[in-house]
């Protein structure tokens, strides 16, 4: 192995092995500007012109997964018992849902329940912080899927009805004095 030296910040000449001059360079020791010399130079040089692939910035990380964003540390400063803020979709599907449970299930509210449910539940998977958003949007989902059922339910009620009455009227007319 070859042995290389670095110019350090009071200018001393340090020794070190090729294999940690790696090392030395993530740890921010050995800095691109910092000089670096070896036995087949015959000049110090600085070190992103001698060994560049210390200091690529290609390296792109891979993306976190959701789970893995839920559990990183950020930076700022989380205190205990601090919440993320309530979500105003995940509000207006609990509201919407109660709604549509109310006008027995009228799609004009179960359904944007519904679907407000589904983007909040989504956002409160992402949040660092607990809070009470996953509750809101699960409730809003089932009072908005509750709603729909029901109206389904009015539906069926109502236009047995109706058949029942048409064929009772149909009825009446084949009847002979």
């Amino acid at each position: 192995m070859m042995q290389w030296y670095y110019a350090d910040e009071s200018d001393q000449q340090r020794p070190v092995a090729e294999e940690e001059l790696g090392g030395l360079a993530a740890s921010g020791v050995i800095k691109p500007g910092t000089l670096l010399w070896n036995e087949t130079m015959a000049d110090w040089k600085r070190a992103a012109e001698v060994r560049p692939d210390l200091f690529s910035t290609s390296f792109t990380p891979p993306v976190l997964s959701p789970v893995q964003r839920r559990d990183l540390v950020v930076s700022r400063s989380v205190l205990p018992g601090q919440r993320s803020p309530t979500d105003p979709v995940a509000v207006c599907a609990l509201v919407f849902g109660i709604l549509g449970l109310l006008f027995c299930g009228a799609p004009v509210f179960s359904i944007p329940g519904i679907v407000c449910g589904h983007i909040s539940r989504r956002r409160s998977r992402d949040e660092v912080n607990p809070s009470s958003n996953g509750g809101l949007a699960l409730a809003g989902l089932i009072t908005g899927y509750i709603g729909l059922a029901l109206f389904a339910v009015v539906i069926l009620f109502y236009g047995a009805i109706f058949i029942a009455a048409i064929a009772g009227a149909g009825m009446e007319g084949l009847e002979t004095p």
